[in-house]
């Protein structure tokens, strides 16, 4: 078994550690998208506020261990790693000793730092889409190597992948629903590039009201947000059924829909930073993604979430041919909105171990 080197994080990231998914993915095809960029930014910023140590062999396995300062659970994030038993036992052994003298009493994972990052892992088999936009993938042996190390399931989440007619089942009075919302006081916003330029610090604050409540969510600073969403961000989105609610009394936005394309689908080579406009002629098979949608607390009896969808159904079916609603909690509310309809499901646990002390 190859020696695993314990580096305490100090503003660089070591070189195999861009390399070593390359070698764990081949001819998988898929592959986590990992900009390092981004990844190199995020761990500068998040160096003043948590303790990072790498544990890798450079070769087979990389595995960060994430302390946050002030708080007593400790995450394991960015694990990438062949099927190799001893070798997994011996990193989490390590991170796990480091918890321990940082008085960490839990370990969470995979979690790249916080839930606005990739963190989960995908479970069974491989679903027929491959793989979406940043859907959290992973070869298949992943979660017995967790199981072996005794981590535990503590939160699940699916997918549902589900053809076009049915979901104009859900909405045969699409229509009525669009006419109700001219009656009521809310303004549309289609999210196009402009639109979130426009609006993007009250799009952040939306977003901190929305899912502050949600198990595993963190405030992040807007200097953290903005490395994922962005203008960049914003350009792929389907600014068709993409959109955000105003209230036309106060001004403030009350409500929001993510949808862009899955873009895993464009013929030829994928771009790194797609966009609606030039991508989604390329697309062999439009499918939707509706990815995150969500009504202030104080607005939600307003039957808002309806709204929203229906008007993303105006479009729906002139643009795509299925659609994937992304990533649901499984005890989420939300994700009762499509029981019943036949679909393809793609499945996702989180794990979280005790540490003894």
């Amino acid at each position: 078994m190859s020696q695993i080197e314990r580096i305490i994080y100090s503003g660089v990231l070591p070189e195999s550690f861009f390399a070593i998914p390359q070698k764990i993915y081949e001819g998988l095809g898929f592959l986590p998208e990992e900009n390092r960029e981004e990844v190199e930014a995020l761990f500068q910023l998040k160096r003043k506020d948590h303790d990072i140590i790498i544990y890798t062999d450079h070769k087979n396995i990389r595995l960060v261990g994430i302390f946050p300062q002030q708080s007593v659970t400790a995450y394991f994030g960015y694990w990438e790693s062949t099927n190799d038993p001893d070798l997994n036992s011996s990193a989490f052994r390590m991170l796990e000793e480091d918890a321990q003298k940082f008085g960490k009493a839990s370990l969470t994972g995979p979690t790249n730092f916080n839930t606005f990052h990739r963190y989960r892992l995908r479970l069974g088999p491989v679903p027929s889409w491959t793989m979406f936009d940043r859907e959290p993938v992973n070869p298949g042996y992943y979660p017995a190597l967790l199981g072996n190390l005794n981590c535990r399931i503590s939160l699940t989440y699916e997918s549902r992948r589900i053809p076009a007619a049915e979901i104009q089942k859900i909405y045969r009075d699409k229509q009525r629903f669009v006419e109700e919302v001219k009656q009521l006081p809310f303004e549309i916003i289609p999210l196009t590039p402009e639109n979130w330029h426009l609006y993007e610090k009250d799009i952040y604050e939306l977003i901190e009201a929305i899912f502050s409540g949600n198990a595993g969510y963190k405030t992040i600073e807007p200097e953290e947000f903005g490395l994922l969403y962005n203008r960049k961000f914003a350009e792929k989105l389907c600014p068709y059924t993409a959109s955000l609610f105003r209230d036309t009394k106060t001004g403030k936005l009350v409500a929001l829909t993510f949808c862009h394309p899955n873009y895993k689908s464009v013929s030829g080579e994928i771009p790194d930073f797609p966009s609606f406009e030039v991508d989604y002629p390329r697309l062999k098979n439009p499918t939707m993604l509706a990815k995150s949608s969500g009504v202030h607390p104080a607005y939600r009896k307003m039957n808002l979430m309806n709204y929203s969808g229906a008007y993303a159904m105006l479009s729906f079916k002139e643009l795509y041919d299925d659609t994937i609603f992304c990533l649901m909690k499984t005890d989420n509310y939300s994700r009762h909105f499509t029981d019943g309809i036949p679909c393809e499901k793609a499945f996702y646990a989180l794990y979280e171990k005790s540490l003894g002390h």
